[in-house]
C-alpha cells in the first residue's frame, strides 16, 4: 500500500513539473525581414564656389575710339546637378558716368573642350566685323561665321548698351552713381549640365564721344555669377 502511494506521489510530482515548465522560459517560432535607404544629397557648384582668378581685362593710356580686348574666363558645372546661371555685369568709372564705355560680350559653351586657339581666331574674325558695324547675327556673315565653328560648341554674342539689352530681352539699367548694370541668363544657353562650360570674354571700346572729363578716368567691370537649381520655383541666392 505504501509502495502505491509512493508511486502515485511520483507521478503528480511528475505531472506538476511538467506544468509549471510550461510557465518557464521559452521562445516561439519566428522569423523577421527588414530594409534600408540611402540618400545622396547633389552638389550645385560652379567654378568650386572660388573666384575666377583671370582678370576679364587690362588696359592702360586708354583713349577714345579704342578697345581693349578681355581675356577669356571659363565658368564650370564642377557639381553633379543640372543648375541655371545668372550672370550679371557691372561697369563702373570712378569719375564720370559708364555710358560712353560700350561692352561687348562672347559666350562660347561647350562639353568636349575645343582647342582655345581655334576658339580665339574663330574670335578674332567676328570682332573684326563687329567693331566695323557687323554685329547684326542675322547677316548671311554672322551665321557663316558661327557655322565656322569647332564642332559642338555653341555661341552667343552681342553689344551690351542698354538698346541692344532690351532687344535680346535681357535686363539693363543705369544706377544714380553711374554704374551701368546688365543682367543675362534668361537664355536657355546658361544652363549648364555636369561637366559642361561657358567661356566669356568682354571687350570694352571707349567711345569717340567721351570728352576731357574722361582723361585719368578708371573703368572697372565686374561679373557676377550665381547658380539655381532647375527646378521650378528654387531661387538664386543673394551672396556677396
Amino acid at each position: 500500500m505504501k509502495s502505491v502511494k509512493k508511486a502515485l506521489l511520483a507521478t503528480s510530482l511528475a505531472g506538476a513539473l511538467v506544468v509549471s515548465a510550461g510557465y518557464g522560459t521559452y521562445s516561439w517560432f519566428t522569423s523577421s525581414t527588414s530594409a534600408v535607404g540611402t540618400i545622396d544629397t547633389g552638389n550645385l557648384s560652379v567654378n568650386n564656389g572660388e573666384a575666377i582668378s583671370t582678370p576679364l581685362f587690362t588696359g592702360a593710356k586708354f583713349a577714345p575710339s579704342q578697345v581693349v580686348y578681355g581675356e577669356f574666363v571659363t565658368l564650370e558645372n564642377t557639381g553633379d546637378l543640372t543648375q541655371n546661371l545668372k550672370l550679371t555685369y557691372t561697369g563702373s568709372v570712378d569719375k564720370a558716368s559708364a555710358d560712353p564705355y560700350k561692352i561687348y560680350y562672347m559666350a562660347f559653351k561647350y562639353k568636349a573642350k575645343p582647342d582655345m586657339d581655334e576658339l580665339n581666331d574663330w574670335r578674332m574674325q567676328w570682332e573684326k566685323g563687329f567693331f566695323n558695324g557687323n554685329h547684326n547675327p542675322q547677316m548671311s556673315m554672322a551665321k557663316s561665321a558661327v557655322a565656322s565653328l569647332p564642332k559642338g560648341v555653341e555661341v552667343i554674342t552681342g553689344e551690351a548698351t542698354v538698346e541692344e539689352a532690351q532687344a535680346m530681352s535681357a535686363l539693363a539699367k543705369s544706377s544714380s552713381e553711374g554704374d551701368k548694370t546688365f543682367k543675362f541668363g534668361k537664355d536657355e544657353f546658361f544652363t549648364l549640365e555636369e561637366d559642361q562650360y561657358i567661356t566669356m570674354a568682354f571687350d570694352v571700346k571707349l567711345d569717340q564721344s567721351a570728352g576731357n572729363e574722361y582723361q585719368g578716368a578708371k573703368y572697372s567691370g565686374n561679373l557676377m555669377v550665381q547658380a539655381k537649381q532647375t527646378d521650378q520655383g528654387a531661387k538664386f541666392e543673394n551672396k556677396k
